[in-house]
């Protein structure tokens, strides 16, 4: 099994910058949407397959379904929605998904 440290390193730090955008753009839905957009290009930029898009969509629309269902019954809520949700956070699952594919697999020596 042999780890690829600069694919390791790439998504480490998008999971970190994801991170940082939260923490500092929280109050500002716009910046960190767009943040989170920026985000979204540069990965697909990296990984472009099809089964690449397929997993950020899955993970976007079942996060949101889930985020959605979860808020409305009141399980917990944003201090800035959309609808029920902040409008970035669906593509953060996007990315969330997409991004534990690769790292699992990173690790697994695929």
């Amino acid at each position: 099994m042999k780890i690829k440290l600069a694919d390791l390193i790439f998504e480490l730090v998008v999971y970190i910058i994801c991170i940082f955008l939260i923490v500092l753009f929280w109050q500002n839905s716009f910046v960190l949407f767009v943040g989170i957009l920026v985000v979204s290009a540069i990965i697909f930029i990296k990984w472009h397959e099809k089964k690449d898009f397929i997993y950020y969509f899955v993970a976007f629309f079942l996060g949101t379904i889930a985020e959605i269902i979860a808020v409305y019954s009141g399980a917990w809520q944003y201090t800035k929605p959309f609808y029920l949700i902040p409008v970035w956070l669906s593509f953060l699952w996007g990315i969330a998904g997409l991004l534990l594919l690769k790292i699992g697999k990173t690790l697994s020596g695929e």
